[in-house]
């Protein structure tokens, strides 16, 4: 499509999972630089800015928030530009991308009068995008820090490892984002010179970029100190459950010792001569059972919670 303003026509052409045949023909009609035209046939590059040739070649990944495939569809963008020329090339799955015809045709706090007012609308569709993903993941990481923290859940740790996944795809993607624009910023303030009223709503950009870079690191480390805190938790579980084990092993030993002893083929064993002499025996191993068990239970190793003095000894030793 194209957008005229005033004596200066320029035109947008939007691609959407090209072939290389494709890619060859725009190469051909757009004078692009062969560097331009091996990444767009390879795919999948870094987010990067450059200027290998006329125009100027930004390649990103972008990840929409509105996607038919949830929030963490990612996809990747490259945006080829000079004064006359956008050319927007989107790859990924059809349900992650973006109508970007309609987003640029769409009224915004910008009217597009250029392509350098084009880059800036896709350019804060995507990161406010990447800010509303990131006030998203501030929800579930609470929600998940409360699980691990409270010792009556017991944590999911497939939603715990889902969320991992989503923040560092979002932390990648966000990163490279804000990388790029710092890295073209001389560029962009070049381009802006015959609109000078753009410059001060691309620092904006920029700053918000860095910013949901930031912000997007540091949930990710903080989602490590959950993830160090549920294998805590599941190494706790464990020992929990082998003292529990072992626990329920030394009350069957108790009986186990005494029939071993009597079960000796001797004479002189104590009460043999007696005729309840085998009650007697019962009733010392049942004794000596039921106060292993009542120690193992206020100890906590058998399920039960630790006495009270054992907490309080234990929060005196910390």
């Amino acid at each position: 499509m194209s957008h005229t303003a005033g004596k200066q026509a320029h035109i947008t052409v939007t691609v959407v999972n090209p072939t290389d045949a494709e890619i060859d023909d725009l190469g051909s009609r757009h004078n692009l630089h062969p560097l331009i035209l091996e990444d767009l046939q390879a795919g999948r590059q870094q987010p990067k800015f450059e200027r290998p040739g006329e125009h100027l070649y930004l390649s990103l990944w972008d990840m929409n928030a509105r996607a038919d495939d949830g929030p963490s569809a990612e996809s990747e963008l490259a945006i080829i530009f000079d004064e006359n020329l956008l050319l927007v090339v989107q790859r990924g799955h059809e349900a992650s991308l973006r109508d970007l015809n309609a987003a640029l045709a769409a009224p915004g706090t910008l009217r597009i009068t250029s392509t350098i007012s084009a880059v800036h609308r896709l350019l804060d569709i995507m990161v406010s995008d990447f800010v509303s993903l990131g006030a998203a993941i501030e929800k579930d990481l609470a929600a998940v820090e409360d699980e691990v923290f409270d010792s009556s859940v017991r944590e999911d740790y497939r939603r715990i490892y889902r969320l991992r996944s989503r923040i560092g795809q979002i932390d990648r993607a966000a990163s490279g984002l804000s990388e790029a624009m710092r890295s073209a910023r001389r560029e962009m303030q070049a381009m802006t010179a015959p609109e000078p009223h753009l410059r001060p709503y691309f620092s904006h950009l920029e700053h918000d970029a860095v910013g949901a870079a930031h912000l997007s690191s540091a949930q990710h480390k903080e989602l490590d100190a959950v993830v160090s805190s549920h294998e805590s938790n599941v190494a706790t579980r464990q020992n929990q459950d082998m003292r529990t084990i072992s626990a329920y092993a030394a009350l069957l030993a108790v009986p186990t010792v005494v029939a071993g002893l009597y079960g000796m083929n001797f004479k002189n064993l104590p009460l043999l001569g007696l005729e309840l002499g085998w009650l007697i025996v019962v009733a010392g191993v049942l004794t000596l059972d039921v106060v292993t068990y009542v120690l193992f239970r206020r100890r906590g190793w058998l399920g039960g919670a630790p006495s009270t003095r054992s907490d309080g000894e234990s929060s005196d030793q910390t």
